[in-house]
């Protein structure tokens, strides 16, 4: 069991929060999840099997002979679980068909590489085993072979076929080793940033969109720097917002900044500004062709009160009457 507690939340949180690259037996986590609801309480009357039947399925296997590898999984979200069971009024085995699974012949377990939400949803009403759909590794494969395959599979299956966030494609990127995504990650740790637990030390990014724009396009210390001066500014936030520090970072990579500011000066006016202003502040408004630029001279205007020709150099007179009429 991942967590003994008979509080939703607290179950909930757990599951959220699993380990990266950590595997966990699927057995575990319906155990976990079945503490606090299953289809022997009166926690809800979908938590049950509806019709639909694995006996003339060609191949089941049983949840308690499998795991799960958390390096390129989507996060557990046990609400949407149990919204979904409650909307479909339980789980209808016809319609949810084979999860596929992938032997690791290095240690001699089965992997769900995709399907793991309903697995959950089986435990949960009270099936033992599910449809599956087998894959075998070669037999020279060692681990982080294997987690490399199935990471592209469930890559290529979910990003494709079904809405995945940016940051969940990204998290299954790295885990199959893409040179691109690796490289952002190494940038994002030196920034002391996090996306979707691959760097647990760091503080949280949002909307990797953002990051991604700027990446190649401004040169890594600009943007390290930038990291470091937002963190510095909104210490007490528990998340850095993307398209703030893309444009702190548009704003100091500008070619006549350094002709009028050093990084110390910034850091310690946005420090100012942050004590009395929270980080949207400095986010909107903004113009949709022009986001970073946007934002790096609500930076330049409200922050340093610019009078050095930053203004002019982010936004033509049309975009900057635009900004002041928002």
């Amino acid at each position: 069991m991942i967590i003994k507690s008979s509080k939703k939340a607290e179950v909930a949180a757990a599951l959220a929060t699993l380990k990266i690259n950590k595997t966990y037996s699927i057995q575990e986590i319906i155990d976990t999840v079945k503490q606090v609801c299953n289809h022997k309480t009166d926690t809800t009357k979908s938590f049950k099997m509806t019709k639909g039947s694995y006996d003339d399925h060609p191949s089941t296997h049983k949840l308690s002979q499998l795991f799960v590898d958390m390096s390129y999984q989507r996060r557990i979200r046990l609400a949407k679980i149990i919204n979904k069971l409650i909307a479909l009024g339980g789980f209808d085995k016809d319609v949810a068909g084979a999860i596929d699974i992938a032997f690791r012949p290095c240690e001699g377990n089965w992997y769900v590489w995709d399907g793991l939400r309903r697995c959950i949803m089986v435990g949960l009403c009270g099936g033992t085993e599910i449809a599956v759909s087998r894959y075998r590794h070669p037999e020279h494969y060692y681990e982080d072979e294997c987690k490399k395959a199935e990471a592209k599979f469930f890559k290529i299956r979910n990003a494709d076929s079904e809405r995945m966030t940016l940051e969940e494609v990204f998290k299954s990127m790295v885990a199959y080793e893409d040179d691109v995504a690796l490289a952002q990650l190494k940038l994002l740790k030196k920034c002391g940033l996090d996306i979707e637990g691959l760097n647990p030390q760091g503080r949280q990014l949002g909307a990797l969109l953002a990051f991604k724009k700027i990446y190649s396009k401004i040169p890594e210390n600009t943007i390290i720097q930038a990291a470091q001066i937002y963190k510095f500014a909104w210490n007490a936030e528990s998340q850095v917002l993307g398209y703030g520090l893309a444009g702190l970072a548009t704003l100091l990579n500008l070619d006549i900044f350094e002709d009028h500011y050093d990084y110390d000066a910034v850091k310690k006016a946005l420090r100012v500004f942050a004590l009395s202003n929270k980080p949207n502040t400095i986010t909107n408004p903004r113009i949709n062709s022009a986001p970073f630029k946007s934002i790096a001279y609500n930076i330049a205007t409200k922050v340093l009160k610019d009078t050095n020709g930053l203004k002019s150099a982010l936004l033509d007179d049309e975009q900057q009457d635009a900004m002041e009429n928002f």
